[in-house]
């Protein structure tokens, strides 16, 4: 147990330094940037929150692959997280039912796994947006609107990453589809023997307790529970218990900073767009490298973006780390229902 233990905070503190790239992460984490000060330059601060989601979750598709297949990985984030918003906009008025829509959105996203890192990473992005938008009904946006905005975030960040290598090099873009590899891969291993598909079961479990729970609470911005229990659940119960220290590590330094700098400084608006997009550029550079780093990004990029529209950073900050906790719980004890099968196997030996 004591060795289970070291190893579980050792995989939470290692810091894979080749994974961190700069360039694509800085590029990201500006294309937020500017996202935001639109907004706040247009008078229309409330549109920041899904353009800045779309932005930054499109950036997390950046991935190091040869640019052909990046910018395709990129726009079917986007498709997909546009889809995911809309769909979690129009769940939002469902009530109760939400608990069973993000079952089955909870399992679908993360059996796609299956087919590759890609599809995984895409999964997890469009599990996430939907479960924001079902749970933020309290910003006064139509569903289509957020979509659409959603939509547009995705669409110039994927530019900003097209744009200037199309003008260098217009051949990078004949990549051959992989879409009849992807078909194969989910039609194959829908069993219940497949790892992935026993995490989207615990997975469906886990967000419809975690959907209830933020219910019945009635917390603003509650759904950061079942939000959080879709970022730090894995397919094995090492990777999972892992990342939720990982998470509870990284949001505790996340409020700590954000608290420091918005009210020490006392930022104001265009200097809080530059600080989230400082919180972006943490996370996109360190989503690969250090989990726990990550997360102190995406958390000042949610508590310093609710600021910018009002919200006390003190009562964002405690709900934040209420929720991460109650999440660590959840995903904890889903894990141990229904193990990996290579999990069974080990202890059969």
């Amino acid at each position: 147990m004591r060795e289970h233990l070291k190893l579980v905070t050792l995989g939470a503190a290692k810091i894979q330094v080749t994974t961190v790239a700069w360039i694509p992460s800085i590029r990201g984490a500006v294309v937020v940037s500017l996202c935001i000060s639109w907004c706040i330059y247009a008078g229309i601060t409330p549109y920041a929150i899904p353009l800045a989601v779309g932005a930054l979750f499109v950036g997390l598709a950046d991935v190091d692959q040869v640019f052909g297949q990046r910018w395709r990985t990129m726009l079917t984030a986007t498709f997909w997280v546009t889809i995911s918003a809309l769909l979690g906009g129009l769940a939002s008025n469902f009530g109760v039912f939400q608990v069973l829509l993000v079952a089955v959105m909870g399992a679908i996203c993360a059996y796609v796994g299956v087919a590759g890192r890609r599809s995984a990473l895409i999964g997890l992005l469009s599990v996430v947006a939907y479960v924001i938008f079902s749970g933020a009904p309290e910003n006064n946006l139509t569903a289509l609107l957020t979509g659409g905005l959603v939509a547009i975030g995705g669409l110039i960040q994927t530019a900003a990453t097209v744009v200037p290598t199309a003008i260098r090099a217009p051949r990078v873009f004949r990549v051959p589809h992989e879409s009849d590899h992807i078909f194969r891969q989910l039609r194959e291993n829908l069993n219940t023997k497949n790892d992935f598909f026993r995490h989207g079961a615990r997975l469906a479990l886990a967000l419809a307790v975690a959907m209830s729970a933020y219910l019945y609470l009635g917390w603003p911005h509650g759904y950061w529970i079942p939000m959080t229990v879709a970022w730090i659940s894995l397919p094995d119960q090492n990777g999972t218990a892992t990342r939720v220290i990982a998470r509870v590590a990284g949001s505790l330094a996340g409020v700590a900073i954000t608290y420091a700098v918005i009210e020490g400084l006392h930022l104001q608006t265009y200097a809080t767009a530059i600080f989230i997009g400082f919180g972006g550029l943490v996370m996109l550079a360190f989503v690969r490298a250090n989990y726990a780093i990550a997360v102190s990004g995406i958390t000042i990029f949610a508590i310093s973006l609710m600021s910018l529209i009002g919200d006390p950073i003190a009562e964002v900050s405690a709900i934040r780390l209420l929720s991460t906790l109650i999440a660590g719980v959840i995903v904890i004890g889903a894990s141990f229902l229904w193990p990996a099968v290579r999990t069974e196997d080990e202890r059969a030996h």
